[in-house]
């Protein structure tokens, strides 16, 4: 495909440097509420594991995507396709499992290894429809990854079992094409990556931060998904030109917002949640201004300001 010329501002976008540049600014603020000293191999190994993820969905999504409607981004991935699958997605994964076995500490690698389960189930369900060989790549080393998890963990064999069970029947499910079926019903696409890219941004600190109870981290977590779901969500809307339930979407992730802020207030909840949740409130402002920009802007300038919509407001939570 003949190449289309890349603007210089949107080259970050186009290499998916973005969303790992988000993950990390993100790690840094949740661990400065939470009063954490983070080594630079953590920082570096969530912004490769996101690098990676997102460089497997988009290459994917050239299999199912039509040639005449590629984006500048996809039209990149498709033309170094065969590099990126051959070449650097097994070489940066290589990298990535030596860094998980022997520099990140285990208890942040057991929960970044369920999620990367997690992870490829969402690839093979939603990125790699187009291609059903890697498909049911995904879903085998998904369902392998679970058995090999559920067989370390300290329960009773008979639970074990079947948690080994449910893994075996959720492949079978997948390769009916039936799970698929279902979570698009349940759980759209952007509100999948949404939980999921909140769920790797909150791994470390949810790990070190060593909480009493998990009210505190699940609000966290919720908190992230939803600014972030506002984020992807936003963005298709923009792209599909339907924003159906976009408004909605964001009242909830305000009025969510408000309501930790007015409980921290009050004293009902941790305070190390005052400051991402001053960060979520801005970064949800910033969001409705550029949604009102609307089809003033190209859909990849909509795109690098969404993005830049959840960096800016991060200040505020140092304050």
């Amino acid at each position: 495909m003949p190449a289309r010329k890349t603007p210089w501002w949107l080259w970050a976008h186009v290499l998916s440097l973005e969303a790992p540049l988000v993950a990390v600014l993100w790690q840094h603020a949740l661990a400065h509420a939470h009063g954490l000293r983070l080594s630079p191999m953590l920082d570096l190994g969530l912004a490769l594991a996101c690098w990676v993820i997102y460089v497997i969905d988009r290459t994917l999504d050239t299999f199912s995507a039509d040639k005449a409607d590629l984006s500048l981004r996809h039209g990149f991935y498709r033309r170094h396709r065969r590099v990126l699958l051959l070449g650097v997605i097994p070489a940066a994964s290589l990298v990535l499992a030596w860094m998980a076995l022997w520099e990140i500490p285990e208890g942040v690698l057991w929960q970044a290894s369920g999620l990367a389960l997690l992870v490829a189930l969402y690839l093979a369900s939603w990125a790699a429809q187009g291609s059903r060989v890697w498909r049911d790549l995904l879903i085998s080393c998904a369902g392998l990854g679970g058995v090999m998890l559920i067989s370390r963990m300290p329960a009773s064999p008979g639970f074990r079992f079947t948690l080994s069970l449910l893994v075996l029947g959720v492949m079978v499910l997948s390769f009916l094409r039936q799970l698929d079926i279902r979570l698009g019903h349940l759980l759209p696409k952007e509100m999948t990556a949404a939980l999921l890219f909140a769920l790797g941004v909150t791994t470390t600190t949810r790990f070190l931060g060593m909480p009493e109870t998990l009210l505190a981290p699940v609000l966290e977590c919720g908190l992230l998904a939803l600014l972030f779901a506002c984020n992807l969500h936003g963005i298709s809307a923009r792209e599909k030109n339907d924003a159906t339930g976009h408004a909605g979407l964001v009242m909830i992730a305000l009025c969510f917002t408000l309501t930790l802020l007015w409980m921290i207030e009050l004293g009902t909840l941790e305070h190390a949640l005052l400051g991402p949740a001053r960060a979520a409130l801005g970064g949800l402002v910033l969001h409705a201004l550029v949604q009102r920009a609307g089809k003033r802007v190209s859909a990849e300038a909509h795109r690098v300001l969404s993005d830049l919509a959840l960096i800016v407001p991060l200040p505020l939570a140092w304050l």
